[in-house]
């Protein structure tokens, strides 16, 4: 039997007609990040430059400083972030927990939902960095201010993801409970907590692996922790310091990573296995096996022994909480009215430069990201080695925050946008990723095996089977990751890598509150623009 006569041009052509649309798309998306490049003055050259600067930066930093001194201002300054990881995470996880329930539509009254969704929208809304600086000035320098600005971050956080949990559990046991005349708090205990305690666990979890990361941060605006010791390492350019701290920062995340993912697998990922056993009185089935059981008691052992030394050993002086809300008022008294002419004069410039940072630095995640993800994707990389390398890259770049790559960045390229970009984009490789290998890992192996089957290329693979199956997966991290990074992009002026944080920094340095109260409110502005922004093409588009 002869081969089947292969397709002329022209059957080609009309088999696969060319996507004019797409084409125009990628088009004016090259003439839009010519136009953002100019606007932030990111030149070729000045990235070659800089090159030539971060090598000798690099070369500046090894070996890391191991000297006694150094390690002993290491240890007490890791052991605050992580004392305020701490507290701030049982702090803002037991608040979270009531207003999470307050803002549950099928529990409370709509007046209820919606006041607590306002205070939960609120608490997403600023950077913690930003809370941070509030905070310093209402109770001043110390990790009290770390805490309280990690609880509020915390707070937002995890009651959001609480509300949508009780919001998506079964109604049945709550009807059953009220049938019966159950009051209000044992529908709650009874009803509610059983239904939401394991994925409340998770939360907690991944927050408290959060909190590490931002623990580091608060310091660099003076709310304690190993964050203060790394801002006076920059500030005294002892480079190969900086570099043991960062090293010890990744390490503890990793940890952090570590005790979560196993905090999840027995609260959430395994259900209890249960056991039969015999007795006096016949055969008695327990919930737990004994191992499990004893998991979670030395679980709940271990977290109240941490708390219980975090909270007894953190440098917090009390005498500050008495008059903070008498600051905090005088604080915001000064804000208001703000100061409208900033707006014009610095404000709007910085604006721009902060939206063309954000999505330059999440096109360029994209980009690096990539392949670090094909590595890290078993069903593409099939060697252990790649897959390993692959995911340290995600986690080294993930563990250091957006702040301290801007600092690195600032060091090698000179301040301005071009470090804003660059660190937004190594910032965002770990998370986007993370996502986009679990996309693939998760495609269906059919496709991808008629294709190998059929003689197909490594690339037609890629793009005929892999590509199609992930392409609604990379859609949405791209623009959860773009929302998040305007965010992030709103404060890198506070070690000047540009945009919004820098005309911030200008007015509290001169101590123009109604120019700080004016900065505050646009970044509030554009955060419920982008998220209303980002809702809207995910529901139409994704």
């Amino acid at each position: 039997m002869s081969a089947p006569p292969l397709a002329s041009g022209s059957l080609r052509a009309r088999a696969f007609p060319p996507n004019w649309p797409l084409r125009i798309g990628a088009a004016l998306f090259l003439v839009y990040v010519a136009y953002a490049a100019q606007i932030l003055d990111i030149r070729w050259e000045r990235f070659v430059l800089g090159l030539d600067n971060g090598a000798r930066f690099l070369g500046r930093m090894f070996p890391p400083n191991t000297a006694t001194d150094k390690m002993q201002l290491l240890w007490s300054g890791m052991l605050e972030s992580l004392q305020i990881a701490i507290i701030a995470t049982a702090a803002g996880v037991l608040l979270a927990l009531p207003l999470g329930l307050f803002a549950a539509r099928n529990l409370m009254p709509l007046p209820v939902t919606v006041a607590a969704r306002g205070v939960i929208a609120l608490c997403r809304t600023f950077h913690p960095v930003i809370v941070a600086i509030l905070f310093v000035k209402a109770v001043g320098f110390g990790a009290l201010a770390g805490v309280m600005a990690l609880v509020v971050a915390t707070l937002g956080f995890i009651a959001k993801l609480i509300a949508e949990a009780i919001e998506e559990m079964s109604m049945k046991p709550i009807e059953a409970l009220r049938a019966a005349g159950a009051p209000f708090l044992s529908v709650v205990t009874m009803g509610v907590v059983p239904q939401v305690l394991p994925r409340f666990i998770g939360f907690a979890a991944y927050q408290l692996d959060s909190n590490l990361r931002n623990s580091a941060l608060v310091g660099l605006v003076g709310g304690g922790g190993i964050g203060a010791t790394l801002f006076t390492a920059f500030q005294r350019f002892d480079y190969d310091f900086v570099l043991t701290i960062i090293i010890a920062i990744i390490v503890t995340v990793m940890a952090g990573e570590v005790l979560s993912a196993f905090m999840r697998r027995i609260y959430q990922d395994e259900a209890p296995s249960g056991l039969v056993v015999e007795s006096p009185q016949g055969r008695l089935w327990r919930r737990f096996t004994p191992l499990e059981r004893g998991l979670r008691l030395a679980f709940w052992g271990l977290a109240a022994l941490a708390l219980g030394w975090s909270v007894q050993t953190i440098e917090v002086i009390p005498e500050f909480l008495y008059d903070a809300p008498q600051q905090t008022a005088d604080l915001f008294g000064r804000m208001w009215p703000v100061d409208w002419s900033y707006f014009g004069k610095t404000v709007g410039t910085a604006l721009v430069e902060t939206l063309h940072t954000a999505t330059l630095g999440t096109i360029l995640a994209i980009l690096l990201a990539t392949p670090v993800a094909l590595m890290c994707a078993r069903n593409v990389a099939p060697s252990p080695i790649v897959n390993a390398l692959g995911r340290f890259i995600l986690v080294a770049t993930r563990s250091v925050h957006t702040l301290v790559w801007a600092l690195l960045f600032v060091a090698v390229f000179g301040p301005g946008a071009l470090a804003g970009v660059m660190a937004v984009a190594v910032h965002s490789i770990g998370f986007t990723g993370k996502f986009l290998s679990e996309a693939i890992e998760e495609a269906k192996a059919g496709p991808i095996e008629a294709l190998r089957a059929a003689g197909a290329s490594r690339r037609a693979i890629l793009l005929k089977g892999f590509w199609p199956q992930v392409k609604p997966a990379f859609l949405a991290v791209s623009l959860f990751r773009w929302d998040i990074n305007v965010r992030e992009s709103a404060v890198l002026g506070l070690v000047g890598a540009g945009g919004l944080g820098v005309a911030l920094q200008a007015s509290m340095d001169n101590l123009y509150w109604d120019q700080v109260g004016l900065v505050l409110l646009v970044i509030f502005a554009v955060v419920v623009v982008t998220e209303i922004v980002t809702a809207t093409i995910r529901s139409r588009v994704i």
